[in-house]
């Protein structure tokens, strides 16, 4: 509501003629429409944004292909249970002989001759004292760390998606906060223009006012700057580059009272940044297993096939095909330390792999902490702010009636409504940084499982107005 302020000494006409001269007035500085215009984008909801993060965020797919990749080498360790089988085409001509599985005889001395040969050779490794069933559980473990390691990138990027998107509403408020701010200062600018112009007030009160609008206005270009940079950030954390404007859904900022403590630090244990440490580290113990059992001999079966013909039909030999079978027992002597130095090695990736579990579980114990005493501040300053808000619109309402009735000054009005704006601004920063505390509490304690229940929309989305929802088709288009 509209208050016009009159001294108390104003006979009756001087009022009629004053609110005349007021209505014929124009207002001097009302606030300005084209960001409302701008700004009424595309409607993009929480779950929607999540969802198109999930989708099209480069994290994620980086996250799925090192998985295939972890699949892979886990077959590859799988194929030492398999035969391996290889096939030789070879021809000679001299004094050399082929053989298809280049022995040494092979190469003796002999009468010359052309002759072909040709031949198939299966291996099959029958024991190895668990190398290859080390070596293969060491690569299924690290492909289950990898599955945890997707896990992980989905709650990182359900939670950069959340606390942007809150950041957003945060810059969204704000600048409510300065239009508002803006439209009550020119307000009272243009009637105490109004009463300057009839040498009702003086030119120093009109001047203190507008200073105060122009500063007004300064902080409703900022907030509006802060709001498009906030929309890029949104952007960026969905999986795209740009800083297209959006019309967001309004969330819950209801203060709710977290669970104990220690509760929240015992459901962090299954954080999938944990399991994805402790897989790694089981993995690493497989491997430095295997290793070890390179010292032991390997058992093998061979099976050989061919056929042989020699071009000079003059040579008295025998041709056609050819088997043989045997058993081969190999174990290393000597390999230049090369086995040694690998255990070595494998026993210090596990000793790694060891500490940075422990990294991760301390990391995500104070992570839990840190969160959850900062829920409990912010809440506690919403309730500080909530008062302060009250308290300043109090002040300033007895600011203008004072006004009102010549008995306070102009600064007392312009200090009330500076207070008014800033017990605002606390209180939408206590209300969205609350938020963002609670998510990431709910992130740090219980990782991908915070999507669902962390964040409670205020009402359903509106899309009456027509605006344009963000669907995954228009998001194909965009570079990322």
């Amino acid at each position: 509501m509209t208050h016009f302020f009159f001294p108390r000494h104003l006979s009756y006409r001087a009022v009629v003629f004053l609110m005349i001269m007021i209505s014929s007035v124009p207002v001097m500085a009302q606030p300005d429409n084209s960001f409302e215009r701008s700004a009424r984008g595309r409607f993009l909801g929480l779950h929607q944004a999540v969802e198109l993060a999930l989708t099209t965020h480069p994290l994620l797919h980086e996250g799925t292909a090192n998985l295939k990749a972890s699949e892979a080498r886990t077959e590859q360790a799988r194929s030492l249970y398999y035969p391996q089988v290889y096939a030789d085409v070879n021809t000679v001509a001299g004094a050399g002989r082929s053989n298809p599985r280049f022995l040494i005889g092979g190469g003796l001395l002999q009468e010359n001759q052309t002759a072909f040969a040709g031949g198939v050779i299966a291996n099959q490794r029958l024991f190895d004292f668990g190398y290859t069933q080390n070596l293969v559980e060491s690569n299924q473990l690290a492909q289950r760390a990898q599955v945890e390691d997707v896990n992980a990138r989905r709650a990182f990027i359900i939670l950069n998606v959340q606390r942007s998107y809150l950041n957003s509403l945060k810059r969204r408020r704000l600048v409510q906060i300065a239009e508002e701010t803006v439209r009550e200062r020119g307000i009272i600018a243009s009637q105490i223009e109004a009463l300057h112009r009839q040498q009702l007030k003086s030119k120093l009160d009109f001047d203190l006012v507008h200073v105060e609008l122009v500063n007004a206005e300064s902080l409703l270009l900022r907030t509006q700057n802060d709001l498009k940079a906030s929309f890029a950030d949104l952007n960026r954390s969905i999986g795209f580059a740009g800083s297209e404007d959006y019309v967001l859904e309004d969330v819950s900022t209801e203060v709710r009272t977290p669970r104990a403590l220690g509760d929240l630090i015992s459901d962090s244990l299954s954080h999938p940044e944990l399991k994805r440490a402790k897989e790694q580290t089981a993995s690493a113990d497989a491997r430095m297993r295997a290793a070890k059992r390179q010292f032991l001999p390997t058992v093998s079966a061979l099976v050989s096939g061919g056929t042989y013909e020699p071009f000079d039909p003059r040579q008295n030999q025998q041709t056609g095909g050819w088997w043989t079978a045997g058993a081969l027992v190999s174990m290393p002597l000597f390999t230049g330390f090369l086995i040694d130095n690998q255990v070595s090695e494998a026993r210090a990736q596990k000793e790694a792999a060891d500490a940075a579990s422990l990294n991760v579980e301390q990391a995500l114990t104070q992570q839990v902490t840190t969160a959850y005493l900062e829920t409990v501040t912010w809440a506690q300053q919403i309730k500080l702010a909530e008062e302060q808000v009250k308290t300043a619109q109090e002040a300033l309402h007895l600011a203008k009636q004072r006004y009102k009735l010549g008995l306070g000054t102009v600064v007392e009005v312009t200090q009330s409504e500076v207070a008014v704006t800033g017990a605002q601004t606390k209180l939408a920063d206590a209300q969205y940084d609350y938020k963002i505390a609670e998510v990431t509490l709910a992130y740090a304690s219980r990782g991908a499982s915070l999507y669902d229940s962390s964040l409670v929309s205020r009402r359903p989305p509106d899309n009456a107005s027509g605006e344009e929802k963000v669907s995954p088709d228009f998001m194909r288009d965009r570079k990322y």
